[in-house]
């Protein structure tokens, strides 16, 4: 058995990088795209988004993004343009292909990151590391296996930042190349998200610059010129065409509300204003299972700094960057807490935009480890960080058993829906971490690193299997067959939704422009009589509405002319 492993650590050794690869290929398979396609599209913006992508290939139209058939100015094309090539591809238009690109786009980070962190410490092992850090990071996984812009934004944002880094660790002839790419990937950053796929790799790599001492560099005409040539032949075509069509209502949209109006002014915020610190238990959150460890390498790193800073008593020492790793740690350090203050001040939060900090994450948390597993150090700290993500794991899994056992009532429906896979996640959540805790006892250093990989991808699985069809069991699959029922008829008919929020996943199956009313009040109750009433002189009207709030205005004789065609557990299906 000896023998065995030796001639398989040798050829391992002689093909590292074709099997590291072919492990990453193989992780990406398993982690973003297996089942991909095996539970609905989840409102909000999932639905919102794949439909816009099928309503741009269907219309033709692949200058302005359409939502419910009216302009959706707010946004660039890019990551419609690339479902359309997805949905051509795979030839359908379903949950799979829907997914598919920002799957895709969640591998290219991937091996994006194992080529940077290879390459600028020289080592595939901790390259290898980091991009599976990266890879079975929750909020990473989760975002992969969600049709939204964000990850495509981090994916473009991150290689223009990585491009410009790797031009410190190429030779001469070949740092015009890197800053090129980096133009390269700054223009999809910015069709895929907008000016801000400027400002953020721009402020990252000036900063990092900045601090290693090297800024001049980014300004030698040598570079920028034809930078600045490649980025406008990708860009400019898009903005002039988009400008040409829609005028200054689009650049009143995309521009001013949307960018500077949305970041500046609370009021723009539409909804989304939240405190200052509200991304820290976000990413914190989010970077599990590894969120001990990068306390542990956090609380390491400032013990050192103080350390140094005491011997001497210049905060100078903070910036000394004598080696490839205090560069790499330099670098990461500004690319995290850069990122976090700047969505942090910024008047519109939403979670989603967190995932921007995460190569930056993967990179500290992969540099943890790759010095435990490879040369043994961190030991005390890794010892202690594995110690405690197990008992937070039990605890977790504990009291997840108790909910479950006696649920509190106003939990019980969701308990109750959720009996036929709590057990098994339950299980998995507890049983792995102390697996990982032998490995740590009997010092396999590699195999404690590999548990918390393969934890990840249980919860994952479970969460695709699970999780996910079990978020849309709330209404949404009750509108998604309503939709169904509307577009089968027979009749010419309009549909209409009175008093709840946006639902675009009736867009999944209904193919015509949605008539939403949201509100409830006196002006929402005149809007609905005189929509109803003229839609109805020429089509069969069918209106979507919850119980609650049917009960509450049938005294009123709100819905005269209404019967009920269908009744669900949250909403009702009415006909005129």
């Amino acid at each position: 058995m000896e023998k065995v492993y030796e001639e398989i650590k040798k050829i391992y050794l002689k093909y590292s990088n074709i099997c590291n690869i072919l492990l990453l290929g193989l992780c990406c398979w398993l982690f973003l795209f297996f089942n991909l396609g095996g539970y609905p599209l989840i409102d909000v913006d999932e639905t919102r988004y794949v439909n816009m992508s099928r309503d741009m290939m269907q219309l033709n139209d692949y200058i302005t993004p359409y939502l419910n058939f009216e302009n959706f100015l707010e946004k660039p094309p890019l990551y419609f343009w690339f479902n359309v090539i997805a949905f051509k591809l795979l030839n359908s238009t379903d949950a799979f292909a829907g997914r598919f690109a920002n799957a895709l786009l969640g591998a290219f980070s991937v091996f994006f990151t194992y080529f940077f962190g290879a390459k600028v410490l020289k080592s595939k092992t901790y390259g290898l590391m980091s991009a599976l850090v990266l890879l079975s990071s929750v909020w990473f996984l989760v975002l992969s296996h969600i049709a939204i812009l964000d990850m495509g934004f981090m994916a473009f944002s991150m290689a223009t930042i990585y491009s410009a880094v790797l031009t410190l660790y190429v030779q001469d002839k070949n740092k015009k190349w890197m800053w090129y790419l980096g133009y390269f990937f700054m223009a999809l950053s910015v069709l895929m998200k907008g000016l801000i796929g400027i400002i953020v790799p721009c402020m990252v790599t000036f900063l990092t610059f900045l601090a290693l001492k090297r800024a001049k560099e980014m300004f030698k005409l040598i570079y920028t010129i034809p930078g600045v040539i490649i980025f406008l032949l990708i860009t400019a075509p898009w903005h002039i065409a988009v400008f040409n069509v829609h005028k200054m209502a689009w650049f009143n949209d995309y521009i001013v509300k949307h960018h500077f109006a949305r970041f500046i002014d609370s009021s723009m915020g539409l909804g989304r204003k939240q405190p200052l610190l509200f991304y820290v238990p976000i990413v914190l959150a989010g970077i599990a299972p590894w969120t001990m460890s990068f306390f542990a390498q956090m609380f390491k790193g400032i013990k050192s700094a103080i350390k140094d800073f005491k011997t001497t008593k210049s905060y100078k020492v903070l910036f000394t960057c004598d080696s490839a790793d205090k560069k790499l740690l330099l670098f990461a350090i500004i690319y995290a807490l850069s990122t976090l203050v700047f969505f942090s001040v910024s008047s519109s939060k939403l979670p989603t935009y967190a995932l921007t900090l995460f190569p930056a994450m993967a990179l500290l948390v992969g540099y943890f480890w790759w010095g435990y597993v490879r040369f043994d150090k961190y030991a005390k700290e890794c010892k202690i960080a594995n110690i405690l993500h197990t008992i937070l794991m039990l605890i977790i899994s504990i009291c997840a058993i108790v909910i479950t056992i006696a649920p509190p009532e106003s939990i019980s429906l969701y308990v109750q829906k959720m009996s036929g896979f709590a057990g098994i996640l339950c299980a998995w959540v507890a049983l792995v971490p102390l697996a990982g805790l032998l490995f740590m006892i009997f010092k396999k250093k590699a195999l404690l690193f590999a548990s918390y990989v393969v934890f990840s991808l249980g919860i994952m699985t479970i969460g695709t299997f699970h999780i996910l069809p079990f978020v849309t069991s709330f209404g949404q699959d009750e509108l998604e067959n309503f939709a169904k029922i509307v577009q089968n008829s027979s009749k010419k008919v309009e549909l209409i939704t009175f008093g709840f929020q946006r639902k675009y996943s009736l867009m999944n199956n209904y193919d015509k422009k949605i008539n939403y009313i949201i509100q409830t009040d006196e002006a929402a109750i005149d809007e609905f009589k005189t929509i109803s009433d003229k839609l109805s002189k020429d089509n069969e009207v069918y209106l979507i509405v919850k119980e609650e709030t049917y009960n509450f205005f049938e005294p009123t004789k709100l819905f005269k002319g209404y019967k009920i065609k269908e009744k669900g557990e949250k909403y009702l299906l009415l006909v005129k």
